[in-house]
């Protein structure tokens, strides 16, 4: 899907403050492989008694960690940096990545 955010994702502008662009990171949401409790049904159907550990699943909460691990990372080779430092580097080393094949 890259490099498209998908419909259900939050994006800017800002409806009250429109020179507000978000969101500032993006990572991958969409039909991750991830960890699941096995007292959940990994289906809607709530008759469902799968028992599975783990489960394809979409959303922001997804993309989190992500998120979450470069900055762990970026933490890790630079400790003296401030929140605000890793929050830079990670939004302006980023670049475009087109898996579409699509130029």
């Amino acid at each position: 899907m890259a490099p498209y955010v998908v419909s259900f994702s939050s994006r800017g502008p800002n409806p009250i403050t429109p020179d507000i662009l978000k969101p500032d990171i993006t990572a991958p949401g969409v039909d991750i492989l991830a960890a699941w409790s096995p007292v959940a049904s990994p289906s809607i159907d709530g008759d469902d008694t799968t028992i599975v550990k783990f489960n394809i699943i979409s959303g922001t909460s997804m993309s989190c960690p992500h998120t979450s691990g470069a900055a762990a990372y970026v933490k890790a080779a630079h400790p003296n940096w401030s929140p605000a430092a890793i929050k830079s580097a990670l939004m302006t080393t980023g670049e475009v990545t087109n898996l579409t094949s699509r130029t």
